[in-house]
């Protein structure tokens, strides 16, 4: 008898798969309505913007129905609000179906960073690091393979069934799975609650700048540096390979440099990084320079998942859950800011908003939030 799935590392792994063929075919949607970069940030932004409630009250959905049963619901809705974007049949349905897939999306991450923290098999700063590593493989392997089937000639339109089906198999496995992950202990209480804030800021801003280069790498290399399809496809590939790198090597530096050194780091490679990018107008040093800055933002949300939930202890599921949500925050601007900047100055100038970040976070690293 064949030992069963372990179905977080499945669903880290999957989640990571949607993003990235997202990202990668995402230029080729917004061509497809003639969605200009202010247009696609703020309907972007209102499907994040939708996701903040939604993910407030995930951590009291988990107590309720259970990690298995609330990471279905909500891997359900995101293939549901993907479904209704593959059908391309109008802008308005776009817009319905980019609301329901980027709310899904960010309930969908607290349930299993939730469950994680809840688990003493993955609650452990080294096995945390791993599941993020998983999101982040996957998300390679959906960036070039979405790339790989525009480079070919196929439509980008196929991306939308194969990630549909992924996640309704990730629903499958979670409803059957075995869970050890416990309950939230309770409300969370005040002074922990406001102990959490400074942490949701930093990541809010690492999340400002992951979900900005995300979303506008492809369209930067192909729409600005004139790049071809598979190219730009390159930029979340490029993106999501360092995030696993430094995943995957984030406990080991953070176990040796401390949380504030590792910040620091983290936030100097982010601005070098980004500021290569954006200065050199050659595809191949861009796509090395998003490398970098990638690298040095992998380290900032596992660092501060970290702090929260050793700060929170019993609460350390709900705290998450603030923490994320708050942080998720980040996520809503970036989008929108990167648009409206790119439709006023040239998206060149949008993403400028990265390095600004990561000075933040660089400037943060001394700050008494930062310290374990």
């Amino acid at each position: 008898m064949r030992p069963p799935l372990p179905p977080l590392p499945i669903a880290f792994g999957v989640f990571g798969l949607a993003w990235g063929a997202w990202q990668a075919v995402l230029p080729d949607l917004a061509a497809r309505f003639g969605l200009t970069t202010g247009p696609l940030g703020l309907m972007l932004t209102a499907g994040f913007a939708v996701s903040l409630p939604v993910m407030l009250g995930t951590g009291r959905l988990i107590d309720r129905v259970g990690a298995g049963r609330g990471i279905a619901i909500t891997a359900i809705g995101m293939a549901g609000g993907l479904a209704v974007v593959g059908t391309l049949a109008s802008l308005p349905v776009l817009v319905l179906g980019v609301i329901v897939f980027a709310a899904a999306s960010g309930a969908f991450d607290v349930a299993i960073n939730g469950a994680a923290l809840g688990d003493e098999r993955w609650s452990r700063p080294a096995r945390l690091t791993l599941l993020h590593a998983a999101f982040s493989g996957g998300g390679v392997v959906g960036a070039i393979g979405g790339g790989a089937l525009i480079g070919g000639g196929a439509s980008f339109q196929l991306v939308y069934p194969i990630l549909t089906a992924s996640l309704v198999a990730v629903a499958a496995i979670s409803l059957t799975a075995t869970w050890r992950a416990s309950g939230s202990a309770g409300s969370v209480p005040r002074d922990i609650a406001l102990a959490m804030l400074p942490l949701a800021g930093l990541a809010g801003l690492a999340l400002l700048a992951e979900g900005s280069m995300e979303t506008w790498s492809a369209i930067y290399l192909r729409h600005e540096l004139g790049a071809a399809a598979f190219v730009g496809a390159l930029g979340p590939g490029a993106f999501h390979a360092a995030m696993l790198i430094g995943r995957l090597i984030g406990a080991g530096v953070a176990g040796s440099l401390g949380a504030p050194l590792t910040l620091l780091a983290s936030g100097s490679m982010t601005l070098v990084g980004m500021a290569v990018a954006l200065v050199v107008p050659a595809p191949a040093i861009a796509i090395a320079g998003m490398a970098v800055a990638a690298l040095g933002a992998s380290f900032v949300v596992p660092i501060v998942v970290s702090l929260a939930g050793r700060r929170a202890g019993a609460y350390a599921g709900r705290a998450a859950s603030h923490v994320l949500s708050l942080g998720y925050a980040g996520f809503l601007i970036g989008p929108s800011l990167v648009g409206v900047l790119g439709e006023l100055a040239g998206l060149r100038v949008g993403l400028m908003v990265i390095p600004v970040a990561a000075g933040v976070i660089a400037l943060a690293s001394r700050s008494r939030a930062a310290r374990g």
